[in-house]
């Protein structure tokens, strides 16, 4: 898969803007725009030349998925629902940006566990590593 064009990603930030009540999903898209894109989504005190583009190339992507799945576990075996549901959000983004589609991750049960576990193997990771085999809301 390609890196996402700038484009795509601003369509995918219109398309998902209502139900992305927190901004969470949004803003994991917009650090990947240059500044003239992303501008109309930043508070007024980012300037031009205080902004970087996140690298979103599936590698770079693939890695912060990997990266991240340990704070996720951790937040969803803890029953951390609000972080737990961000977490989820964030993956929603990532999982997009690595060009690859595991349904929706906001709807869930059990914290996000099942989903967490459907990334891990989606993208060769032991989910046993982290899940405590737990499963109640």
């Amino acid at each position: 898969m390609n890196v996402r064009t700038d484009d795509e990603i601003l369509a995918r930030i219109e398309q998902i803007k209502e139900a992305d009540f927190f901004g969470f999903e949004t803003g994991d898209l917009v650090v990947c725009l240059p500044f003239e894109k992303a501008k109309k989504y930043l508070i007024d005190t980012v300037k031009s030349d205080e902004w970087n583009v996140t690298p979103h190339d599936r590698d770079s992507v693939v890695k912060t998925i990997t990266e991240y799945m340990e704070f996720a576990w951790d937040k969803a075996c803890n029953g951390r629902g609000i972080s737990a549901g961000r977490s989820m959000a964030h993956y929603n983004a990532l999982v997009w940006l690595a060009g690859d589609d595991l349904g929706d991750l906001n709807h869930y049960q059990f914290y996000g566990k099942d989903n967490l576990r459907k990334i891990c193997d989606h993208y060769g990771l032991d989910a046993e590593h982290w899940d405590d085999g737990v499963r109640e809301n």
